[in-house]
């Protein structure tokens, strides 16, 4: 009996047995086959996996079995409908593939149709031999735990790794990726960045070299808080409003998962702000690189017309009250020189990260008036 709040395990192993394309797909047309829709995920594959998928068959190569349990007995129609642990949308795209729906009614895909096919290449396809495990002998406790073993490589996976395990290929997650991923390539990807403006990014938020303060930490690399960042600066800047925390990532995930038509306008924009922040040629080491500040830079500079602010005015504004709070925080300012309420609210909201929706308002607005000082 396990004793961490898991299911208890099964008695036996579950072996695995082949069915035929044609025997599966009768099932899932007569409704002999359905999904508990409690913990399955929904469908996120793109266009190109479709078609990958579908190639795979076609050139008879193997793909991971599928998982199948006992369901409900429907007792008008005197079935055992079984459930679809897991492959869902490996199923789906071939009962697609066969009617001719979804990505296959397009023309001039890159694979033949169904209805294209020889007799000889149909009769392939349909006996085509599935591997699948049926968990015949296990309680819906079991399978839904079951599941999340299947689909879960690690159970201490933050929100932004959980989303890149089920996003990864998301449109709107390749766009973020090629903004600070330096090796990032991906042929399936519809919008490519240019290299050298790929480039340019890569060093802005990682420097030019192991000498150049980056961005980002390691860390920050490694458990994709890099990617959380930049998808809520691009979702931030397209929106054009603050959003609490990161409420908004998971519908722009989902809902630019086949493509991301503001990519173009939002790289130029994205770029334009690189080149002015550059331009200031504020040190890599001041606390207008930190991640915060920066968010707001990017987000605020991006609404105004950035050729109506003197850069070099605009550049001793900022260093001006970057060197104002570090005397600060080492108790140097007196009288009239310590700082305002609001320079202290700002300073403490940026120092502790908040994402609440008022704090990068608070922000944001205290940004603009800095800038305003700065106009030409």
């Amino acid at each position: 009996m396990a004793n961490d709040g898991t299911a208890k395990g099964l008695e036996f192993s579950i072996p695995a047995n082949n069915q035929k394309i044609i025997e599966i797909y009768n099932k899932l047309r007569s409704g002999q086959l359905g999904v508990n829709k409690d913990y399955q995920r929904k469908l996120v594959w793109k266009r190109s996996h479709k078609l990958n998928f579908i190639d795979t068959i076609l050139r008879n190569y193997p793909f991971p079995e599928i998982y199948f349990a006992p369901g409900a007995l429907d007792q008008v129609k005197l079935i055992l409908i079984d459930e679809i642990v897991d492959g869902q949308q490996r199923l789906t795209t071939i009962r697609d593939y066969i009617e001719g729906t979804d990505v296959f009614a397009l023309p001039n895909i890159s694979i033949k149709k169904f209805s294209e096919l020889t007799p000889e290449e149909k009769t392939m396809f349909l006996n085509y031999e599935i591997s699948v495990r049926y968990l015949k002998n296990a309680n819906q406790e079991q399978v839904r735990e079951i599941f999340q073993r299947i689909n879960k490589t690690d159970y201490a996976l933050n929100a932004t790794e959980r989303i890149n395990a089920q996003w990864g290929d998301s449109e709107f997650v390749c766009f973020a990726k090629q903004l600070i991923e330096p090796d990032f390539d991906s042929d399936s990807i519809q919008f490519k960045i240019d290299q050298e403006l790929k480039k340019k990014f890569v060093c802005f938020f990682h420097g030019k070299d192991d000498e150049e303060e980056g961005v980002f930490s390691a860390n920050d690399v490694s458990r994709m808080l890099a990617l959380q960042y930049i998808m809520s600066v691009v979702a931030t800047m397209d929106c054009q409003g603050y959003f609490v925390r990161n409420e908004k990532l998971q519908s722009y995930i989902a809902g630019y998962n086949e493509s991301f038509p503001q990519a173009a306008d939002l790289i130029e924009r994205l770029s334009n702000v690189v080149d002015f922040i550059q331009g200031l040629q504020i040190r890599r080491d001041s606390r207008w690189y930190n991640k915060a500040n920066l968010f707001t830079l990017f987000v605020e500079l991006d609404k105004i017309d950035l050729s109506t602010i003197d850069s070099a005015k605009f550049s001793k504004v900022l260093s001006s009250f970057d060197l104002r709070a570090t005397m600060d925080e080492i108790g140097m300012l007196e009288g009239d020189e310590k700082l305002t309420a609001d320079e202290v609210k700002y300073l403490g909201l940026a120092r502790e990260a908040v994402n609440e929706k008022t704090a990068r308002e608070f922000r944001g607005e205290f940004m603009q008036r800095l800038i305003k000082k700065s106009a030409k």
